[in-house]
């Protein structure tokens, strides 16, 4: 057996040894490039710029080496019984930062911080009419998202003035964000991620996401995502209009061989 197909069924068999060695390569470099603040910067403000690569999980803590206080990434083995609740990114509320590092570390699993307190708790269902609203909301929500830090003027077109292949586009540069691990699947996770930590009061959401997942596989491809997203916001609006206005045409100056980026 070659060396390249040991190492291939190694890196298979050890998923963790790959990533690991990432990971804390990174997390070197993080730290030397802290190094020269110590002892001229106040080790909790160098924490708050430090990034936790490994170990998986861990937080940065202020601890002595040599006598001398420095920001390090560990894995907290007990907390503080008292309570400050703090919300993942998944959903979970956990009674203080420390426990949900802690169960990270046990985990080997990032669990990244949504916000300080309890997870929000929506104060009612979602109803039908709701749910067939959200995907025009959320479309307007990424619309907004997408022209933030450029020069917006007044004269940028509405969503309702966007063409069906200007909404796929930015249905599409959404999904290409969300996207982190690059494998042109949104997970569980990923979609969860969106929805406690951007938009956690937003009832809806959940299922929502999970109606998108056509073949019930735990996963929204880029087709599932465009199709749940600009098919349902059109449908949902030409209807609106129509018993509305009396009129399901979404834009009178809608010119789909014109297009704009959105």
């Amino acid at each position: 057996m070659n060396l390249s197909l040991m190492l291939s069924l190694f890196f298979l068999t050890h998923p963790y040894s790959a990533m690991g060695g990432r990971a804390q390569r990174r997390q070197r470099q993080a730290e030397e490039s802290l190094r020269p603040y110590i002892g001229r910067v106040e080790p909790e403000t160098l924490c708050e710029l430090l990034k936790c690569h490994s170990p998986v999980g861990s937080w940065c803590q202020v601890v002595e080496e040599k006598g001398i206080p420095v920001p390090k990434c560990i894995c907290p083995q007990s907390c503080p019984r008292q309570r400050a609740p703090v919300c993942s990114v998944v959903g979970k509320t956990y009674g203080n930062e420390c426990l949900l590092h802690k169960e990270a570390c046990r985990k080997r699993r990032r669990i990244s911080l949504a916000h300080s307190g309890p997870c929000l708790v929506p104060k009612s269902e979602c109803t039908e009419e709701e749910l067939g609203q959200f995907p025009y909301r959320l479309m307007d929500w990424f619309l907004l998202l997408s022209r933030m830090g450029k020069s917006y003027t007044p004269a940028a077109l509405p969503q309702t003035c966007l063409s069906h292949t200007q909404r796929t586009q930015l249905a599409k540069q959404r999904f290409t964000l969300l996207d982190k691990n690059k494998d042109g699947k949104l997970s569980r996770r990923d979609l969860r991620k969106l929805h406690y930590k951007r938009m956690p009061l937003e009832h809806c959401a959940t299922s929502f996401f999970r109606s998108c997942d056509y073949n019930r596989n735990k996963k929204v491809t880029l087709k599932e995502w465009t199709t749940c997203l600009v098919d349902r916001s059109e449908t949902w609006f030409h209807h609106f209009m129509s018993v509305k206005m009396g009129s399901s045409k979404l834009c009178a100056s809608i010119k789909e061989n014109d297009e704009k980026q959105p």
